[in-house]
């Protein structure tokens, strides 16, 4: 199995993501859990490649947040590193050394917490330097949990892409709360795919609107119109665990081969993960 969507933050701003989440009324089943600890949670629930996604939610501090996870990717070659880069910062430059000289999978993009639209042009040099490495985007660019920023939706993504349609994205959260919507507009980007980070009815049974929490065949109408494109992720640490989403997931009314390209298959095509892993 592939997780495409983990989070590890150096101890100090680890633990003030925890105290933020507990601020805001979030029970988090890994609370207080740091670097070490998580990596043995993915592999106890048996992941061989984990993706670390990093983001800068001020500017100043993207660069020491990569070489971070630059040192942890050597010594744990299951990492799959995704580094991060801030609007206010130099974002061609930033975004050059992660790609170039330390060797990132892709780059992560958080609109809600970076308080930035997709579409603003600070960001443009960082899909230009994504296209030109032929590396991917994982964005958090839907409403889910909330909109308190005004920065998120699926405007703001549809505008992106219409500026950079050969960008390739990896879409967080499948694009929640405007699922739909996304899944419409990917319909006509090849290049784009979703991760299910943090989709089960546990921990998002607050779904808005009068549909409620959308029921499983829904779910595999959304998956059947993007073959191949549906990742799996978790969120871990920040939400549920593994076990949680993959029980969503193998629960669903798809058969076995669509299960495990969701659980594996899906991410090492569109991620290139054909080599084994660093050593």
């Amino acid at each position: 199995m592939i997780d495409v969507h983990t989070h590890a933050f150096p101890e100090r701003l680890m633990n003030a993501i925890y105290a933020w989440f507990r601020r805001d009324g979030w029970k988090i089943p890994y609370d207080g859990k740091q670097t070490e600890e998580l990596f043995a949670e993915h592999r106890k629930q048996g992941m061989e490649r984990f993706f670390v996604l990093l983001y800068a939610h001020k500017p100043g501090m993207a660069r020491s947040l990569n070489d971070w996870l630059a040192d942890l990717a050597t010594v744990h070659p299951e990492v799959v590193p995704i580094g991060c880069v801030h609007q206010d910062d130099d974002v061609s430059a930033e975004t050059e050394y992660c790609l170039g000289e330390l060797g990132f999978a892709g780059m992560k993009l958080h609109c809600a917490v970076q308080r930035v639209s997709m579409d603003d042009p600070r960001l443009d040099p960082l899909y230009e330097k994504l296209i030109a490495f032929n590396k991917p985007l994982i964005v958090h660019a839907g409403t889910a949990p909330r909109d308190y920023t005004g920065t998120v939706g699926v405007r703001f993504f549809a505008r992106t892409m219409d500026r950079f349609p050969e960008l390739r994205v990896q879409v967080a959260h499948f694009g929640l709360y405007e699922t739909e919507s996304f899944v419409r507009l990917a319909e006509q980007l090849p290049n784009v795919v979703f991760d299910t980070a943090a989709i089960t009815p546990e921990t998002l049974n607050h779904w808005p609107g009068p549909m409620g929490w959308p029921p499983a065949e829904q779910w595999v109408e959304w998956i059947e119109r993007l073959p191949g494109r549906v990742l799996f992720g978790s969120d871990i640490p920040f939400l549920n665990g593994q076990a949680d989403v993959k029980a969503w997931v193998e629960g669903l009314p798809l058969s076995q081969q669509v299960k495990q390209e969701i659980l594996d298959t899906n991410a090492r095509r569109f991620w290139n993960l054909t080599d084994p892993p660093r050593s």
